[in-house]
């Protein structure tokens, strides 16, 4: 078995574990070509590793000097004249308490260049000004890193280029999480309002063959959900189509499925009982108290048009400590995503979903996920897939009944 030397070329699987205010946050990236020799990696992590092997791993605190610190300084005080951004839309858009906007929003900010995309965040704004927090989304973390070896390679003879890897590893995360006593205001313009907004069953009379996940993905949907569902369970699976995602080796007691095809529902052999039902339509589950010991939603709460409701339902369907996880990507179809999907951040999108757990009132132990960096395989690939050498993202937001 080959071992890490000073000049390999490894593939590592990196996890990131933080707190915020309201939830734990693991960001999960497969590194696929790390150069021992060129690139920079978070520090204690390349001496660490050297002289591993294979499905070795280590995991050490980030040290401080990597997670950007926090600066009082780098929150100022603006008039509301100074936030210019473009029309989204046709919309104009106001800034909301807690939500990301990119810094070229803000006419002259000091030290920025004026088409900078980089992420600030409102923390307070009343009708004359607002206060823009411009630290980096992580900044004052403390992060777990756990870096584990998945393949090690001989030195490249190819000219590289230099990776700054933990630029990579936080390009995203801490926008999911909220501020620590404020509500983000993601509510704002009717957010859950959709560019088609004609009958759903209509819309989805006849199957959809697109796919919102490559194989990857899809992959690595069922295995969180190998991690987080036991045999024996009864399972809801929300929204569900004619794909199941739940991993092959679990055995549940029953996979009750409800969506808006039958057809496409038919032809979801993991399920064990079908029912055709409109969400947005009629947000009622049509099921007792204590049902069910999970419930999943895979690639479809962005289509969700009265997500307070269903979350409500949810805690009344499930069981005590019953778990509920949903999972989604970056892609969509246009004409039924809710207006608020587009316009977050993929890390944001984390964030809505979290505040629908926390609104609710009856859920704990609440979790968000990503995983980025997996490599897109010929099997990954379809009509819908661009060739960007990575599989789709995947995020996940979970709780549990009270």
């Amino acid at each position: 078995m080959a071992h890490i030397a000073q000049d390999s070329l490894a593939t590592i699987y990196f996890s990131f574990t933080w707190k915020s205010s309201h939830a734990t946050h693991v960001e999960h990236y497969f590194a696929k070509d790390v150069d021992l020799t060129r690139d920079i990696l978070p520090l204690g992590v390349k001496s660490r590793i050297l002289g591993l092997g294979e499905g070795d791993s280590v995991e050490l605190i980030a040290d401080p000097s990597e997670v950007p610190l926090f600066k009082p300084g780098k929150v100022l005080d603006m008039p509301i004249v100074r936030f210019q951004p473009p029309q989204i839309n046709d919309r104009t858009i106001t800034p909301r308490i807690g939500r990301y906007y990119p810094k070229n929003f803000i006419d002259q900010v000091p030290g920025t260049r004026p088409d900078s995309v980089t992420p600030f965040r409102v923390v307070e704004r009343d009708r004359a000004s607002f206060k823009a927090d411009l630290n980096h989304p992580m900044a004052g973390r403390e992060v777990t890193i756990k870096a584990t070896v998945m393949e090690v390679n001989a030195p490249s003879t190819e000219a590289g280029t230099l990776k700054r890897w933990t630029n990579i590893f936080y390009q995203g995360p801490g926008m999911q999480a909220r501020l620590p006593e404020t509500p983000t205001d993601y509510l704002g313009d009717d957010p859950f309002q959709r560019k088609n907004e004609s009958g759903d069953a209509e819309f989805y009379a006849a199957p959809h063959k697109a796919r919102h996940l490559d194989e990857q993905a899809s992959t690595c949907v069922q295995n969180l959900y190998g991690d987080l569902l036991e045999d024996g369970m009864d399972i809801l699976d929300l929204m569900t189509g004619d794909m199941s995602h739940l991993p092959d080796a679990l055995k549940p007691n029953s996979v009750t499925g409800l969506g808006l095809n039958q057809e496409a529902i038919d032809a979801n052999a993991a399920l064990t009982e079908r029912i055709v039902h409109n969400l947005n339509e009629a947000p009622e589950l049509p099921f007792e108290k204590d049902s069910f010991h999970a419930i999943i939603c895979t690639v479809s709460v962005e289509y969700l048009t009265k997500p307070f409701e269903i979350f409500q339902e949810a805690a009344r369907v499930l069981k005590p400590g019953g778990v509920f996880v949903l999972t989604f990507s970056n892609r969509w179809f246009d004409d039924k995503v809710v207006r608020i999907w587009p316009e977050l951040t993929e890390f944001e999108r984390m964030g809505l979903v979290s505040q629908f757990f926390v609104r609710e009132e009856k859920f704990n132990d609440l979790n968000t996920l990503s995983e980025r960096g997996w490599p897109q395989t010929e099997d990954s690939k379809d009509n819908n897939s661009e060739d960007l050498g990575q599989s789709d993202p995947i995020y996940a937001v979970w709780g549990r009944r009270k």
